[in-house]
């Protein structure tokens, strides 16, 4: 199954610096906030929440672990899925030498599973957190042409970490919902989509889904409906929440990564995913430029853009 490229490269380029600066100007933004409730949020930032990056603000392990899983796909995206797997894996090994910022339990220990010799197939750990889905986005771009792939791709990889269905569920989404941004789709006109590709996998999820789409519909405030959707821990959730605010706040990235954040609960890898999502769909510009200037190491991320940019279009050729 895979579609013809329709984007020129300026087009796609714009889109995945929305994507990759989307993703990690949330995250920052999110990271001081992620373990405060929000009463303490407003008591220290005001009624509104934190707003704005300060300069020279790093990210946390959700833009870190993306970054991972890119270059597991640098290296071979081209491959089966056995063979990238291998790649992916490789990579999550290699990053257990890089700076803790914040990884949680599971995917550590997957990853010294790995280490340990563990093969991948059997590496994951029966948990339902958001590890896996916080950094499957880049997968929606560099297979955005075969959506078959994408959505194996998706599944198996976040299984390397991630084994429950839960997660599972989050990570097809999460991958998937990148490759309809790209493809231009509103966030109202992904809810078919996304549970048709995550059908089966788990009722947890599709209720969540579900619940998600209709509080955003409801009259509740953002800060009613997002209590009603949870705290965001576990990936249902993260992505439930990343919805809702995407579908509140379609076409303005500032403001939905702003109310995705100011949340009792995993405040960055919610904005995250919803900041990826929408930077992909809304192109780099829609990402305010003092945020990315607040990076800490922008270049970093910069310097992806060409290699993934190449990457995609080799195996978009190859489809």
């Amino acid at each position: 199954m895979s579609e013809g490229n329709t984007q020129s490269t300026p087009d796609l380029e714009n889109k995945l610096q929305g994507y990759i600066f989307g993703t990690a100007c949330a995250d920052a933004l999110g990271r001081p906030v992620e373990h405060l409730t929000l009463e303490q949020i407003k008591e220290k930032y005001g009624e509104d929440g934190i707003l704005e990056i300060p300069p020279e603000s790093p990210w946390t392990d959700d833009t870190q672990l993306m970054l991972v899983l890119a270059r597991g796909l640098l290296n071979g995206a081209e491959l089966e899925l056995p063979g990238l797997m291998d790649k992916i894996a490789e990579e999550l090994v290699l990053w257990l030498d890089e700076p803790d910022l914040g990884a949680g339990a599971t995917t550590r220990g997957a990853a010294l599973n790995l280490k340990d010799g563990i093969p991948w197939s059997r590496s994951g750990i029966n948990s339902k957190t958001c590890g896996s889905l916080m950094r499957v986005g880049i997968l929606g771009f560099i297979f955005s042409n075969d959506p078959e792939k994408l959505i194996k791709a998706a599944s198996i990889s976040g299984r390397i970490t991630h084994s429950h269905p839960t997660a599972d569920a989050a990570s097809v989404a999460g991958a998937y919902a990148v490759k309809l941004a790209l493809d231009g789709m509103v966030p109202e006109d992904m809810f078919q989509p996304l549970l048709r590709v995550t059908e089966g996998i788990s009722e947890e999820f599709t209720e969540a889904l579900k619940g998600s789409y209709e509080l955003a519909h409801s009259n509740l405030s953002d800060e009613e409906a997002l209590q009603k959707i949870g705290q965001g821990w576990y990936a249902d959730e993260t992505f439930a929440l990343a919805y809702f605010c995407i579908l509140r706040y379609p076409d303005d990235y500032k403001k939905a990564v702003q109310t995705a954040v100011n949340i009792t609960g995993d405040s960055d890898s919610v904005g995250s995913v919803a900041g990826g999502i929408l930077g992909a769909r809304l192109g780099i510009k829609a990402v305010p430029s003092s945020w990315v200037e607040s990076l800490k190491e922008k270049e970093k991320l910069e310097g992806m853009i060409k290699l993934l940019l190449e990457k995609h279009f080799q195996v978009s050729g190859m489809n």
